[in-house]
């Protein structure tokens, strides 16, 4: 069954110089030296990756002992992995 959203991940490095990878699948996307450049890149990437799949994009990073967590982050005002309000609310800048 297909995802309904476009999905990136970020395996734990062992080593605290990385490389921390973003990944899509099995194809790497860039290579950082540390977990939050690697979560800030994934964060960069995931607007128009979501815009030219038209789906919403996820970040999951791994963590120390194996399991996998979602990064939740803010785009454009927005926490992502919410759902997103219906038309006719006004947002007030």
């Amino acid at each position: 069954m297909a995802s309904s959203s476009a999905q990136l991940f970020i395996p734990y490095s062992e080593s605290t110089q990385g490389p921390w990878i973003v990944r899509r699948a099995s194809m790497p996307l860039g290579r950082y030296a540390s977990q939050p450049m690697a979560i800030a890149a994934a964060e960069a990437l995931a607007p128009g990756l979501s815009d030219s799949l038209g789906r919403p994009v996820e970040i999951h990073v791994q963590q120390a002992d194996g399991t996998w967590e979602e990064h939740t982050y803010v785009v454009a005002g927005l926490v992502a992995g919410t759902p997103v309000p219906p038309v006719g609310i006004n947002r007030h800048a």
